[in-house]
């Protein structure tokens, strides 16, 4: 099958679980021409579909690294979150090995889901980077997150004021 054939088979929608099975059923290599599809895919939260495509390139491992490493390199932190969290833990070493440029790369860029501290604890735990280099980067980002925090309880000081001062005295 080539990839308009394979492209007609992907699940309709976010729901469509039947068609993401169709697609993973017919397996690796076959469905290759659509792996950067899958990937797109994965980006919907609350997505069933997008489950079983997580659940496929969790399996597949090095075969799926190259569609992998693009997803990455999107600025989508919920699709790198469900790779973070669902795929990545799951590979094995030399699958995780060959995307070493594009997780240091991750390492050093925060978004909304952590995807960068869970990246540094991935490059730790797997020996992917030096030692020394995640614990600058560790430190980095904790003097970031006091700064965060005092930020945030300015906000909520400010917030609380506000409303005070908006509340009518009985």
């Amino acid at each position: 099958m080539d990839r308009k054939e394979l492209l007609r088979l992907m699940p309709r929608n976010a729901f469509d679980v039947e068609g993401a099975r169709r697609i993973v059923d017919l397996g690796y290599p076959a469905i290759e021409p659509v792996h950067r599809d899958m990937i797109q895919a994965m980006r919907v939260a609350e997505s069933p579909a997008a489950d079983v495509f997580t659940d496929y390139f969790a399996e597949i491992g090095t075969p799926g690294a190259p569609a992998v490493a693009e997803g990455l390199h999107r600025e989508d932190c919920w699709l790198r979150h469900r790779l973070f969290t669902r795929v990545l833990p799951a590979w094995p070493d030399a699958a995780l090995s060959s995307l070493r440029d594009i997780l240091t790369l991750v390492a050093t860029q925060p978004d909304a889901y952590d995807n960068d501290v869970r990246c540094l604890e991935l490059l730790a735990r797997r020996d992917l980077a030096e030692v020394d280099w995640l614990a600058q980067w560790l430190q980095f980002k904790r003097a970031r997150w006091e700064e965060r925090n005092d930020l945030l309880n300015r906000a909520a000081d400010v917030i609380q004021q506000v409303k005070q001062a908006n509340t009518p005295n009985p």
